[in-house]
Order: structure tokens, then C-alpha cells, then sequence
């Protein structure tokens, strides 16, 4: 498995000195996962965090945010479980630290990752994240809040997420899931401005955040990311043995 993040402490981006925006700053996490079409196997996984502010609502200029992300992507022949597993202790983490989890039309995604456990391989933070999905208005305490950006935000359900885009003035080449056949850095990238879209979606919702001016997702993925897009473009590509 591939890890691509901004993060210096990727596994643990909430303990005590690494969490992403430091130690006292609320924070809204989203994840989302993608899946091939002809196997039950996730082929990437993605988690964006951004800082919020408690007392007030931070304004975008539609160019730069500061936001913190990992991106999982699936190597040949390894077991999809090695990616199951990184992503269940991301959930582990948002759910008990992150003040918002975020998602889009999560709940399958959820189910699929939950068909991954076994009794000796356990998924806590996929069932407990599952469960709290399926009544999102009830917060548990100590936990975080859920919002599902398909079917939260007071509108007819639309889980088509570029429609959602559209509405609150996020612009890009495109949100949808990438579907495998992409380079590296394309799948990367395409994955990053997907989740960065369903977090910004979540956080103007929930009244963290708001913007004026269309904001262009590309522009945002592209400052935050371009160095480690640059070193997954000029990887040289894996050639399976024969």
C-alpha cells in the first residue's frame, strides 16, 4: 500500500503534538473510498482534515486553505486488508477526535469495509463508525459528529456529488471516483480533490466554513499537494514479474 500525505505523523494525526493543525484546533475529517468495478477490493482511500474554528466562521478566498490530508492507493499483490486495516484506525481516530466525520453516501462503503472483518481481524472503528451512520442526529457523547453530504444537508438527497458541488460554487475538472485505470499521481490527485470537495461540502453545511467566490478545488489540491504529485509523477511504473 501506498501512503501520500502532508502529514509528519500520518498514523497518528490527533496524538498529543501531531495532529495536523496543533493540539488545541478543532477539526472536521473526511474520508471516502473507492472501489474496483470487478472485485470486492478497495483501490484507494482518503482522508482530509481541516481546521475549524469554534466561535466563528472562517471565510475562503476561493484559493488557498491550509488542510491536511493521507491518500491510500492499493499495490499489487497485496491484500486489500492492508488498506482496510490503515483505514480502520483512521476512523478510530476521527470518530473519538474530530469534532465532524464526514462522508458522502457512506454507508455502503461502510458495509463493504465491515465484510473485511474476521474473528481474528477486527474493524472497531468501521462497525462503530457504521452503527453511529445509521442515526446520524444522535451524537454520541465524547464522539464525533456524523454528516453524510448525500443526504444531510437539507436538500433533496443528491448523491451525485459534482450536483452538490455545483450548488455551493466548488469548481473542478472533476470530483468523480477515480476508476483504476489512471497513472499514480492522477489517481492521487483526483482522489485528493474528491474528498477535499465532500469536506468543503460538510463544512459550509455544518457553518465552519463559507465563501463568496468559487472555489476552485484543482488550484487547492495543487498548493497542497504539488511536491509529493511531482514525486509520484516521475516514479517509473511497476512492472509485474512474469
Amino acid at each position: 500500500m501506498r501512503s501520500t500525505s502532508n502529514l509528519l505523523w500520518p498514523t497518528t494525526p490527533f496524538g498529543a503534538g501531531q495532529r495536523p493543525f496543533g493540539k488545541d484546533r478543532p477539526i472536521l475529517a473526511t474520508v471516502a473510498v473507492g472501489w474496483a468495478g470487478y472485485v470486492h477490493r478497495p483501490t484507494w482511500a482518503c482522508a482530509v482534515y481541516l481546521t475549524t474554528v469554534s466561535t466563528r466562521t472562517l471565510v475562503l478566498d476561493g484559493l488557498q486553505l491550509n488542510f491536511g490530508f493521507e491518500v491510500l492507493s492499493g499495490l499489487e499483490p497485496e491484500s486489500p486488508t492492508v488498506m482496510v486495516q490503515r483505514l480502520d484506525n483512521i476512523l478510530v481516530a476521527c470518530r473519538r477526535q474530530a469534532k465532524i466525520l464526514a462522508g458522502h453516501n457512506l454507508d455502503p462503503d461502510l458495509a463493504r469495509l465491515a465484510s473485511f472483518a474476521t474473528e481474528g481481524r477486527r474493524l472497531p472503528g468501521v462497525n462503530t463508525v457504521r452503527q453511529q451512520w445509521v442515526d446520524r442526529t444522535t451524537k454520541g457523547r465524547g464522539m464525533a459528529r456524523m454528516l453524510d453530504t448525500a443526504h444531510d444537508l437539507g436538500q433533496p438527497q443528491e448523491t451525485d456529488l459534482a450536483g452538490v458541488c455545483e450548488r455551493v460554487a466548488l469548481k473542478a475538472a472533476t470530483v468523480a471516483d477515480p476508476d483504476g485505470s489512471a497513472t499514480a499521481a492522477a489517481t492521487v490527485r483526483q482522489a485528493l480533490t474528491r474528498t477535499l470537495a465532500i469536506a468543503l461540502v460538510a463544512a459550509r453545511a455544518s457553518g465552519r466554513y463559507d465563501w463568496t467566490v468559487p472555489v476552485d478545488l484543482d488550484e487547492l489540491v495543487s498548493n497542497a499537494a504539488w511536491d509529493r504529485l511531482e514525486q509520484l509523477a516521475g516514479e517509473l511504473p511497476e512492472v509485474t514479474a512474469t
